[in-house]
């Protein structure tokens, strides 16, 4: 989203036809005298508020309103399974998936490895030759193919699973007595593998890093030198898989902060590390841990995993992080890990349907890691609940910088090769080995339902969105998804925008950064810090601080209180650092807008949600969100239809952002104050099936989707207060107070930095 998005100037339209239809077709004829002011304005907004695009498209399932409560005890409503995993539920679900039966066609060509983790768990299962036989076809088959396949194209490509699975097909076919280690045909296939593997069908080979194309060559070129050490190669090689693995672990972290990309480095190490390494420091030394710990932490209460940075779609990459900790979990004897693992695999026999449906997801996203899981999965460790409290922590700094000067891998890495076509930095990724915050979660708790947030924190991130909100979830329902982006993209924080491009540019002090766009030395210097938290039973509060976003002379805070399994309120401040003219707006993506909507607020669903690379719509349970803006006089409500100027937000095409415009001043502040508040979807109840039947909804509350509970006592940027009803009776106080200054609003009485009370007040 750039300057000519914001240079389409929407027009002002009144009702359009577009509009009135789909209110129509929803049966919210509500009569005005039925309604209060609040409602009536409810009802008419829309001629108040900017529309970008075509009008979003609203046409909600009509069993969205059937349950009338988000009870997750109904399984009806909420049915994700809740019970023990085990290695057996495993051996179920690839039974249930149909995957044990790629055995009766074992010539699968390039495809066999990465389909037949399977056929290996039924191998190791039962000892049966005919399992390991039909393993034996499939790797010659695969060895004819990627033959062909060379001989075609000059190289092979396949460089993800296959060096992965095949030395743990080896492993288990020599154990159970049907080749030796010096097999011959094994040995001509794997030695044929390493010297054509080209990674990404280009003439560099031997690349450096650690990254996804340089771990898996490193190690498959190091076992062929154990295995084969009277190879031509084997002392070359030997050397280069030091060089490649010593890449990774001079941090033990993964450059891509995604869901997408990040298995890359350490899929090979996880399956057959041990092969190398001769023991288990792959999984369990001290500093992998950082690693496991992540792929935990942001596992949802209900088992989901919401995508971040270039990602397949909705629980992308589940299935890896199943198998990861699983093995994580039998080599650390670490039950938390084993914990997260089974709530993966409980979500994921709820989407078993859709996964069932779709290739891709069935066999290769989900059913090879299911596989993974059953060999690597040790059922007396025993899961244990993680902390139920929210956190924030660290990654490693990853910048992108040029992949083919050698005097800057020499200097980063060191050993650069002198062959013109080797040791490129892949994917030109370098780690710098300084720490930034990477994600804050905030959770209520492991129970299902509890309502959860996760933020992102890191300030050289692709896309660089740290503040933003990645995802929302409460009752197993997403109320936001990300677009799966390599480039820029705006995901639930605040925009800036230089209307006319006057303002100076804050690039990073080193030439060598290559941006979003792949152009080196204008990489915006975004810093980032977390200047508060606190987690409390009740509540967490946490601040944090971005400087020079997206390259401007800003300062961005984003404050939040998150109130454990209620809702979540944030604000966020820019502080300008130059005068320049520009747009500022707080927004939220997501799929459906309306019905309810007012002048600054709208209700939100995302109804169900997108998998596969925009292929399958997954399920979830029928849930809305509130999202509430403060209301300013000098900003207007707009709504979007992102496809307009983004077809890769097909997951979530429509946002609703909150405009200012102005030219602000040197120190100018300007604060912008949210409330997103899940809710049970409700509809009007119709008193009548005859023609002028009367709709009206129950409450006020309902009408505005609980907008109408919100007041704001207080809102600059020194101090917001909010008293909040969402239900009758029950007042709920919201204080935002970064000076401590002493606060008497109402029944509220503080001092303290941020505030959450539930009053006792009538």
């Amino acid at each position: 989203m750039g300057d000519e998005e914001w240079k389409f100037r929407p027009k002002r339209w009144g009702m359009p036809a577009g509009i009135a239809l789909i209110c129509l077709a929803i049966a919210l004829p509500l009569h005005a005298d039925d309604l209060s002011e609040t409602q009536k304005g409810a009802q008419t907004m829309w001629e108040k508020i900017d529309h970008i695009g075509p009008p979003t498209l609203y046409s909600p399932s009509v069993e969205r309103y059937r349950f009338g409560a988000t009870d997750v005890s109904n399984p009806a409503f909420y049915p994700i399974p809740r019970e023990p995993v085990t290695r057996d539920t495993y051996l179920q679900w690839l039974e249930e998936m149909d995957l044990f039966k790629v055995a009766d066609t074992p010539k699968l060509g390039l495809w066999g490895p990465q389909r037949f983790t399977p056929v290996l768990v039924k191998y190791v299962q039962t000892g049966d030759r005919r399992w390991g036989e039909a393993i034996v076809t499939m790797l010659k088959d695969w060895h004819r193919a990627t033959q062909e396949e060379v001989a075609k194209k000059g190289w092979t490509e396949q460089f993800i699973e296959e060096p992965a699975f095949i030395p743990l097909y080896r492993k288990h076919l020599i154990a159970g007595g049907l080749m030796t280690e010096d097999e011959a045909w094994f040995r001509e296939l794997w030695l044929f593998y390493c010297r054509n593997m080209h990674v990404w069908g280009t003439k560099p080979i031997e690349w450096r890093g650690g990254c996804h194309r340089a771990m898996p060559e490193a190690l498959s070129k190091g076992l062929a030198a154990k295995w084969y050490p009277d190879i031509p190669e084997a002392e070359h090689w030997k050397r280069y898989a030091e060089l490649g693995f010593g890449d990774f672990w001079r941090n033990k972290e993964v450059q891509q902060n995604d869901t997408g990309y990040f298995p890359g480095p350490i899929f090979m190490l996880l399956c057959c590390g041990d092969q190398y390494l001769g023991d288990n420091r792959a999984a369990t030394d001290p500093g992998m841990q950082r690693i496991w710990k992540r792929l935990t932490v942001e596992v949802t209460p209900d088992g989901a995993v919401n995508p971040y940075g270039p990602n397949g779609g909705w629980n992308s990459t589940a299935g890896f992080r199943l198998f990861a900790l699983e093995l994580a979990a039998a080599k650390t004897r670490n039950g938390e890990y084993r914990y997260a693992a089974h709530k993966v695999m409980n979500y994921l026999r709820y989407q078993a349907t859709p996964i069932k449906g779709d290739y891709y997801l069935r066999d290769r996203e989900v059913g090879q890691h299911v596989a993974l899981a059953w060999l690597f999965a040790d059922d007396s460790v025993a899961p244990v609940m993680p902390s139920p409290g929210s956190l924030w922590n660290q990654r490693i700094e990853a910048i992108r910088v040029p992949h083919t000067d050698k005097v800057v891998t020499e200097r980063l890495l060191g050993n650069a090769d002198p062959d013109p076509n080797k040791g490129h930095i892949c994917c030109s990724w370098y780690l710098t080995g300084k720490e930034w915050p990477d994600k804050l979660v905030l959770r209520s708790g492991w129970n299902p339902g509890d309502l959860f947030a996760l933020v992102e924190l890191h300030p050289t991130s692709c896309p660089a969105n740290a503040g933003g909100i990645m995802g929302l979830n409460r009752w197993g329902t997403a109320f936001t998804q990300v677009v799966t982006s390599k480039g820029s993209t705006y995901e639930n924080r605040l925009l800036v925008v230089d209307v006319d491009a006057t303002a100076k540019r804050r690039y990073h002090p080193d030439p060598l950064r290559i941006d979003e766009d792949w152009h080196q030395g204008t990489m915006p210097d975004i810093r980032s810090e977390v200047t508060f938290f606190e987690d409390r039973p009740d509540a967490t509060f946490a601040s944090v601080r971005v400087k020079n976003v997206d390259g401007l002379p800003v300062i961005y805070d984003r404050e939040f209180v998150f109130v454990k399994n209620r809702f979540l309120a944030t604000r966020e401040i820019v502080t300008f650092e130059e005068s320049f003219k520009a747009r500022v707006a707080p927004l939220w993506n997501t799929r459906n807008i309306g019905p309810q909507i007012g002048a600054h607020w709208a209700n939100t669903f995302m109804g169900s949600l997108v998998a596969s690379n925009g292929q399958v719509e997954m399920l979830s349970p029928p849930a809305d969100l509130l999202v509430w803006f403060a209301p300013r006089e000098d900003c207007r409500l707009q709504v979007v239809d992102r496809l307009v100027e983004d077809p890769r937000a097909l997951a979530c095409p429509a946002q609703v952002r909150y405009l200012w415009e102005g030219t602000p001043k040197v120190g100018d502040m300007l604060v912008f104050t949210q409330v997103y508040y899940p809710h049970a979807p409700y509809k009007p109840t119709i008193s009548s099936n005859h023609a002028g039947a009367k709709a009206v909804y129950a409450s006020e509350l309902q009408a505005t989707a609980g907008a109408s509970g919100i007041r704001v006592m207080r809102d600059d940027p020194d101090v917001t207060v909010l008293r909040i009803e969402f239900e009758s009776g029950r007042v709920q106080w919201v204080a935002f107070n970064p000076e401590s200054q002493l606060i008497k609003v109402g029944s509220l009485e503080t001092k303290e930095n941020m505030v959450y009370r539930l009053s006792d007040e009538p």
